[in-house]
């Protein structure tokens, strides 16, 4: 009995030690680089600190999520393992501008930072999180309805635009844009002007003489693509007769109701992609809509394969951006079509490429706290992968 237990005692010192040779063995393979993130301040600040700041690098293929917050002098050393990652910061930034000291919630990001070798290198660059709270999407209804009988339904795709301030504000002229790009399809865009605009082929206005449409405050107001009761004609759809504002589609799928106003097509007509593959902004002009659509031409091209490609479309100022939200669908997602100062996020409705099960489905807006007098808040960090409830039933449905 003394040499069985003798000899069992040894197979299992020596499996153990074969597992700590092999867990070492796996470490190893796991390959470390030296990181060092630098940060690049918003420009025209001056005496810049930030503070508070957490980096995050999430790894694309993994989801593994490693975070930091040890920053001396606006810079960063840390050891990654090797692969590809987004990188996110949030915190806080004190700065002068124009004789005045100031204090913000500051924002960073950089998609795809490949990590390999010993050592790589990241400069990040920083924008202001902008806390004037203003109109917001709060929700986009974009993949329709089936039928009964498993046809496709269109007509009762809507937006609902929320007042997120403490304070009446106005519809009147403002604008609502998509996207030329797909998010599902990442190309080198030739000249490329995302940093300083946003690229539309769709742009709707609300009309208006400046005071006619006024917000209160935690109130919203409903665009329908066709304000009409489409329960009469599709049983799993909804009433859209008490929205603010219809779209005026194309003169095949354009049904109007007299009672309800249309919004002006400033550029083409809005069709709202079932899949979610486009981008939606809000904005307000500047300018008159014809002087925007002269000055603001957009001419640019991209390669597939060696062939030379081009397209036309309009640039609309990140500047006068007041919201932005990516849309896309988890399979299929490449990039955003927005500078992330605007949006650095996604939201979604469907897993897969063409998922059956995304009708009936909308991205609402989380409520971020409320105010003493019951008015609702919501959130907007300028991220719609954490602003946005993805997949949720319409809110209008009953």
């Amino acid at each position: 009995m003394k040499n069985i237990k003798t000899i069992g005692l040894c197979i299992l010192l020596a499996l153990s030690t074969s597992f700590q040779a092999c867990k070492k063995n796996d470490d190893l393979l796991t390959k470390q680089t030296e990181v060092n993130v630098s940060l690049n301040n918003p420009q025209n600040l001056e005496n810049v600190t930030i503070t508070n700041a957490i980096i995050s690098f999430k790894e694309i293929n993994s989801g593994k999520v490693i975070t930091a917050n040890k920053l001396m002098d606006g810079k960063l050393d840390i050891k990654l393992p090797e692969g590809s990652y987004d990188v996110s910061l949030e915190g806080e930034i004190n700065y002068t501008i124009d004789g005045e000291t100031k204090s913000s919630q500051v924002r960073g990001y950089q998609e795809g930072l490949v990590v390999n070798g010993s050592t790589a290198t990241l400069s990040l660059f920083l924008f202001l999180h902008n806390e004037d709270a203003n109109f917001v999407i709060k929700e986009i209804f974009f993949t329709g309805n089936k039928t009964p009988e498993g046809k496709t339904y269109n007509g009762d795709k809507y937006f609902v635009i929320y007042n997120n301030s403490d304070k009446t504000l106005y519809a009147d002229g403002l604008v609502i844009a998509q996207s030329t790009f797909l998010t599902t399809t990442k190309r080198v865009y030739s000249p490329d002007v995302m940093a300083n605009a946003f690229t539309a082929n769709a742009i709707v206005m609300i009309p208006g003489g400046g005071d006619d449409y006024p917000i209160l405050p935690g109130k919203s107001f409903v665009i329908a693509n066709n304000a009409i009761n489409h329960l009469e004609y599709n049983t799993n759809s909804l009433d859209l007769r008490n929205a603010e504002f219809e779209l005026e589609l194309l003169g095949s799928i354009n049904v109007d109701n007299p009672q309800v106003t249309d919004l002006i097509n400033v550029a083409s007509t809005l069709l709202m992609h079932d899949r979610g593959y486009k981008s939606f902004v809000l904005a307000k002009f500047a300018t008159t809509p014809t002087d925007f659509l002269t000055q603001n031409k957009y001419t640019y091209s991209y390669m597939i394969g060696d062939r030379e490609m081009k397209g036309d479309a309009y640039k609309i100022s990140n500047s006068i951006i007041i919201d932005a939200v990516n849309l896309s669908v988890t399979a299929g997602f490449d990039w955003i079509v927005t500078d992330p100062s605007l949006d650095m996020g996604w939201t979604y409705c469907g897993q897969l490429e063409s998922d059956p099960n995304r009708y009936g489905k909308s991205v609402i807006r989380k409520v971020l706290s409320t105010a003493p007098d019951g008015r609702k808040i919501l959130k907007d960090t300028n991220n719609s992968t954490v602003d946005f409830n993805a997949e949720v039933k319409p809110s209008l449905m009953k």
